[in-house]
């Protein structure tokens, strides 16, 4: 009998033991690395003087320095993050001797970093691939990182006890980003208050003088563009869901839905139209995906439905029908047609439009000197009498401009008056535009330059066509037809390893003046392609984004495999489902918005989760199936 006591003794003390042992938090010290990149810098604000390094391009209408408040702070952070976690692994792996496995499919994604790292040692502008541009810093390193942020949270995400204590850090950061994007939503922007910017701002010159363009009630948070938001919400809105449905005390569950129902106010008045068709979309596949759990408890599915229903009507009301109006214009493509088609300058300046050529050059250089008009067979166009503001209309009905003479001390020209008609909030307007021409401003060379903007000064040629259904749809999504029918000349010149990262502003053709005219683009520098496919395709390869989309989709198709018939019962499985609808949101979003430091980490650490989580469910299926 004493034998057997003391046997279920030691059996009592063994089972506590293990009881505390699985009790034990996972070690915060390698957890603060990712709590950092899902829940401080997403929030932080600096006011950072840049070089642009961009001077010597001859389109570039800017400044040399700029002032960036918003993305390169972040990108300092993460750099630190970055080496903090090298050094961390470093640690694991020789001081307390663990093993780092990675699953196979992994190779893709280091063949992703490797092509990125190729690409930018034989980039179109080295300098910029490896240091990153201005408003995007998505230099090679940062494109290593991500590949490393992966790898990072696939290492220590594979127990629930990390998980655990990870996301409350998370939930944390959300609550912050949130209540900015709520004020704003209201109208209160606390970016452009004076006493904040007393915390993000040195110069004491800029507080109280800095603002954002968005307009009142329009949602950025502190991501700098509002379409990141969208970003924000549907990498964040399924991983609450999922809190939710595990939270046990009532409280906790009012606490997720009120701060789900911010989120989606958020995203709602972002007007990001991508952003709510990928939570749409991502709400459809969360349902299903639980659909055992929630035929149980169906009022949750209502709740959540009518919080997001709710959202999208109150933000809509309050924006006069904004948010119906942008996409209905989402989905429209009708055949485009522009009088003007090209400008070329040389010893005079030729405008194609409607399919004919409209020569003109100074007749003289003496100040009273007019504009010599004829077509392309040579024959004289006519121009009616000089106006109050000395231009005169093109008499010829193919020819619908306006022209004026320029004649100052230092400058001598003429100019061109061209109009287009938009749509702007569903009225049509017309735009009108002034191209102005010269052949005195460069030494030993009578030939015609353009004088755009920042008094850039350059010839005009025709440009390539791109891709031949966007060229005639420049106005599809959003104005990105244009941008993407460009991009596709990039893909064609550059299939392999494309431009070099962050090399986008720099390949793409901001000197195309006309295209940029009658895509609405004027004024403007394309920075980015806004689309993430075709970002990764002209910037590292096309053979790097199937090396990106190869690992992405085996882990959209593996943890469809695995949660669609699962039982859902436990923590992780719910986590794990909701995950991958964060990760397919995201890239649906990428179909017409790029990659930004602001959201992009973000998107990496819950894909590094959400594979360490398949890996340890997949581990206990094996575990109960032996």
């Amino acid at each position: 009998w004493k034998d057997t006591g003391q046997r279920r003794n030691r059996q009592m003390s063994a089972k506590r033991s293990n009881q505390k042992v699985t009790q034990q938090k996972y070690p915060m010290l390698y957890l603060i690395p990712l709590i950092a990149v899902l829940a401080v810098i997403p929030a932080l604000l600096y006011e950072c003087d840049v070089n642009t390094g961009l001077t010597k391009y001859n389109w570039y209408t800017g400044s040399q320095t700029t002032i960036d408040f918003f993305l390169y702070v972040k990108a300092i952070w993460l750099y630190v993050t970055f080496g903090v976690m090298l050094f961390l692994t470093f640690y694991m792996v020789f001081s307390e001797e663990k093993k780092i496995s990675l699953h196979k499919a992994f190779m893709a994604l280091l063949v992703y970093g490797g092509l990125c790292l190729v690409a930018a040692c034989l980039s179109v502008d080295r300098a910029r691939s490896f240091r990153g541009i201005y408003e995007q810093y998505e230099s090679v390193w940062m494109l290593l990182g991500y590949v490393l942020l992966t790898i990072y949270a696939y290492v220590h995400l594979q127990e629930e006890r990390a998980v655990k204590r990870l996301l409350p850090w998370f939930v944390a950061g959300i609550v912050v980003l949130t209540a900015f994007g709520v004020c704003q939503a209201f109208g209160v922007d606390p970016v452009a208050c004076r006493t904040f910017q007393k915390l993000f701002i040195t110069n004491s010159d800029l507080i109280g003088h800095v603002s954002l363009k968005f307009g009142k009630g329009r949602t950025y948070m502190t991501l700098y563009n509002p379409n990141y938001v969208g970003f924000y919400g549907v990498l964040t809105i399924p991983l609450l869901i999922a809190l939710l449905v595990v939270a046990r005390k009532w409280w906790h569950k009012m606490g997720y839905a009120i701060l789900i129902a911010g989120l989606f106010l958020c995203v709602f008045a972002s007007q990001s139209r991508a952003g709510i068709i990928a939570l749409a979309a991502g709400g459809i596949l969360l349902a299903l995906l639980l659909r055992k759990y929630l035929f149980r408890r169906w009022y949750i599915a209502a709740g959540v439905i009518a919080l997001g229903v709710a959202a999208f009507a109150g933000v809509n009301a309050y924006n006069h029908n904004v948010l119906i109006t942008r996409m209905q214009g989402m989905f429209q493509a009708e055949q485009e047609k522009y009088a003007l088609t090209a400008v070329e300058t040389d010893r005079d300046v030729i405008f194609t439009m409607n399919g004919h050529e409209l020569h003109m050059a100074l007749e003289g250089k003496e100040a009273d000197a007019g504009v010599l008009l004829t077509d392309e067979k040579g024959t004289k166009v006519t121009a009616g009498p000089a106006d109050d503001s000395q231009e005169r209309q093109v008499d010829d009905p193919r020819f619908p401009v306006r022209v004026g003479t320029i004649s100052k001390e230092s400058f001598h020209g003429f100019y061109v008056v061209t109009s287009r008609k938009t749509v702007v909030d569903g009225k049509e307007q017309n735009e009108q535009k002034k191209w102005i021409f010269t052949n005195e401003l460069v030494k030993n060379d009578n030939r015609y330059y353009v004088v755009a903007g920042g008094n850039a000064l350059f010839r005009m040629k025709k440009a390539k066509e791109g891709f031949s259904y966007l060229e005639k749809h420049y106005s599809l999504a959003n104005n990105r037809g244009y941008i993407w029918a460009k991009t596709w000349n990039l893909l064609k010149a550059h299939p392999l390893l494309g431009t070099g990262p962050d090399t986008f502003l720099i390949a793409f053709p901001n000197d195309d003046l006309v295209g940029l005219y009658n895509s609405g683009h004027s004024g403007e520098m394309i920075s980015k392609p806004h689309c993430l496919y075709l970002q990764i395709a002209a910037q590292t390869g096309i053979p790097s984004l199937i090396a990106f989309l190869t690992f992405v989709l085996w882990y959209v198709v593996s943890s469809i495999r695995l949660f669609w018939n699962a039982s859902m019962r436990g923590y992780l499985p719910k986590i794990g489902a909701a995950l991958l609808v964060s990760v397919i949101g995201y890239l649906i979003m990428g179909l017409s918005n790029d990659s930004c430091i602001a959201v992009a980490p973000i998107f990496f650490v819950l894909l590094g989760m959400g594979v360490a989580v398949n890996h340890t469910l997949n581990d206990q299926q094996d575990t109960e199936v032996a």
